[in-house]
C-alpha cells in the first residue's frame, strides 16, 4: 500500500469542484457542532490593516469568504491551488467577500519564490498536511506582525470509518497488523496532536483552540454516509482495492448490517485551529 497519494491521485479526488461542495455540506449537515470554524478563528484577531492575503489550497473559497467585512477595503486575496477548477469558484468567494481576487493553479510550492514578509494574513484550511514542508516559507513570506491562520484535523480524524475499513481489509489479507491508511499517513504529517511542535520551529507564538466535532448519520440516512465514503474512498484505499468488488461489498454490507440494528453511524471530526505569529525566518530563499 502507498504510503501518502500523489499530486495526480489528489487531483482526481477533488477535481469535481462541485461534488467537492456537496461533500462540505453533508459534513455541516451531519454535524454536531454546527458552529463555523472559520468565523471561530477569525472572531478575536484584528484584522483591519491586512492588505496582502493569501490562501494556500484554496479550493473554492469558503475561508476566503469568511474573511467579509474582516480586512482593509483595499486588500487583494490571492489563491494557490493546484486545479485550475477551482478558479470561477474561488474568485466568486473574493466577489463576495468584497475584496480583489486572484488565482493561480500552479500549486503551493510556488511559494518558494515569494519575497519574504510579503503577505499579511496567510490562511490555509484542511490542506497543511499535504505540503507541511512548505511551513518554513510560509513564515518566511509572513511580515513580522502578520498571521498564519491554520485549519487541520485531529489524528481520530474518522477514526470510526478507518477502524471498520482496516477489519475489512486485513479480513481479506490486504493489510498488514502495522500498516497504516493512506489517509492515517496524510493527516498523520500535520494534525491537532503534532501542529504545534511543527508551527514552533518557525513562529515564535503559536495559540490553538479546539474545535469538537462528530458526524451522526441516523439509520434512514446511511446513503449520505456513503456519498461521503465514495468521495474520499482513495484517502482509506488503494487504487487495486476499490477494483476488488468483493472488498466494496463487504464493506457495504458493514455498514448496511449498522443501518438495519437501528444504530446510527458515528465519526470523529475533531478539528483544531493554529493561529501562529512572530515569525522566525526572515532570509530570502536560496
Amino acid at each position: 500500500m502507498a504510503n501518502i497519494l500523489d499530486k495526480n491521485q489528489i487531483s482526481q479526488i477533488f477535481r469535481d469542484a462541485r461534488k467537492h461542495q456537496r461533500i462540505g455540506q453533508i459534513i455541516r449537515r451531519f454535524s454536531t457542532n454546527k458552529e463555523d470554524i472559520r468565523q471561530i478563528a477569525l472572531k478575536n484577531l484584528d484584522l483591519s490593516s491586512c492588505r496582502n492575503v493569501l490562501e494556500l489550497g484554496c479550493a473554492f473559497g469558503a475561508f476566503t469568504e469568511a474573511l467579509k467585512g474582516r480586512l482593509h477595503p483595499q486588500a487583494k486575496i490571492t489563491g494557490l491551488d493546484m486545479l485550475a477548477e477551482y478558479e470561477s469558484f474561488f474568485l466568486d468567494a473574493c466577489r463576495r467577500a468584497g475584496y480583489a481576487g486572484e488565482f493561480s493553479a500552479r500549486g503551493v510550492e510556488q511559494i518558494i519564490k515569494y519575497p519574504a514578509a510579503s503577505y499579511d494574513l496567510i490562511i490555509c484550511s484542511y490542506a497543511l498536511y499535504f505540503f507541511p514542508d512548505l511551513i518554513e516559507d510560509i513564515a518566511r513570506v509572513l511580515t513580522g506582525d502578520g498571521f498564519f491562520i491554520t485549519i487541520t484535523h485531529s489524528e481520530a480524524d474518522m477514526r470510526e470509518l478507518v477502524n471498520i475499513i482496516k477489519k475489512i481489509l486485513k479480513k481479506n489479507n490486504f493489510l498488514a497488523d502495522n500498516q497504516a491508511l493512506p489517509i492515517e499517513n496524510i493527516i498523520g504529517r500535520f494534525n491537532a496532536q503534532n501542529g504545534a511542535d511543527l508551527l514552533r520551529k518557525h513562529f515564535g507564538r503559536v495559540q490553538s483552540i479546539d474545535f469538537k466535532n462528530t458526524l451522526i448519520f441516523p439509520p434512514g440516512e446511511i446513503n449520505y454516509f456513503l456519498e461521503y465514503f465514495q468521495f474520499k474512498q482513495s484517502f482509506f484505499l488503494t487504487e487495486a482495492q476499490t477494483k476488488k468488488q468483493d472488498i466494496m461489498d463487504e464493506l457495504s454490507r458493514e455498514l448496511q448490517n449498522t443501518a438495519q440494528t437501528g444504530k446510527s453511524i458515528n465519526m470523529c471530526k475533531d478539528d483544531i485551529i493554529f493561529i501562529a505569529s512572530q515569525p522566525l525566518a526572515a532570509k530570502e530563499p536560496a
